[in-house]
This record gives C-alpha cells, structure tokens and sequence, in this order.
C-alpha cells in the first residue's frame, strides 16, 4: 500500500465512522503474533531503513529514523511488554509511521490486508492489563491484536524513567 493509498483510505473511514458503520484495519505480522491497526492511525508505510540506536533505551525501542522528513521513536511490535512473541528468522521489511504527538513508528516483519470491522467485530474484553491492545479479532483460526496508538509508548518504556531536563 502506497503513502496515497492511505491517504484515501483515511477520508473514506472517516466518512464511515461518522454513521458508526465500518473502519479499515491493516494487518500486519511481528515475529509470531498477528496485529491490527485502524488505518486512520496510519501516516506512511515506508520500506525498512535501520534507526539509529538511542543509548540506555529498553528492549521495543529500535531508535529514531526519518519519514517523510519526521523523526519517529521506532518500535519493536514483537518485543512490547506483556506479548514477546516467538523470534521469528525475519528480519522488519518495513516500518508504520503512526499520526499523533508521540511521533512513533513501528517494525514489522510483513503486511497482510485490509480489512473493514465493525465496533461488534472483536472481542473487546481484556483478560489482562495489555492497554496497548484494544481487543482481539479472532480470524481464521488467529488471533489478531488490535492495536490502540496511545498506549505503545508507555508500554515500550515501562519500568524505564523518562530522561527529564534538569534545570
């Protein structure tokens, strides 16, 4: 899927959230598990390029790297907290850069369609303290973790401190 693709994608839902009907989520692979993330939560995909390693980060963050002319925190989808998934011998073949303030991108190994959900079509009930997730489609015999933006950067950086400026 191209930057232009998503770009109308991103009206279109819009339009269909307004009535409460359907939104486009991309799927995607990390490691082993299976994700989901509404496409109006997406600004680019982009190929993979190798961030630039930030010192003293924890493990789900890769670095930054430049998109579009932004620098995003790069993050590692199979490494979050709470859902390491299995190491899988591929490598991220691209990186999702994600709209919002916190100016995040994230690794993944591969791409997988876009589907149309209704609010009805997953299982929202959380079995644990996952905030990061927005609930669970179960879809051909997976389990695809819906995927809520807010919550990737607290939950990359649990148990780390925030470096703060010191004045």
């Amino acid at each position: 899927m191209n930057n232009h693709g998503i770009q109308n994608q991103r009206h279109s839902v819009e339009g269909a959230n307004s009535d409460g009907a359907f939104r486009t989520v991309q799927l995607l692979r990390a490691g082993s598990l299976q994700f989901g993330i509404f496409a109006d939560e997406i600004a680019a995909i982009a190929a993979w390029r190798e961030p630039t390693p930030l010192p003293h980060a924890p493990k789900s963050v890769l670095g930054v790297a430049s998109i579009q002319g932004r620098m995003l925190t790069v993050l590692d989808l199979a490494s979050l907290p709470g859902r390491e998934a299995v190491s899988t011998a591929a490598a991220a073949q691209h990186l999702i850069a994600l709209r919002g303030d916190e100016q995040l991108a994230l690794a993944v190994d591969g791409l997988g369609e876009t589907i149309e959900l209704a609010d009805g079509d997953f299982d929202t009930r959380q079995e644990n303290d996952e905030t990061f997730v927005l609930g669970v489609l179960h879809r051909e015999g997976a389990e695809i973790y819906i995927l809520n933006p807010k919550e990737l950067f607290p939950t990359a950086i649990q148990g780390h401190e925030r470096r703060r400026r010191r004045f």
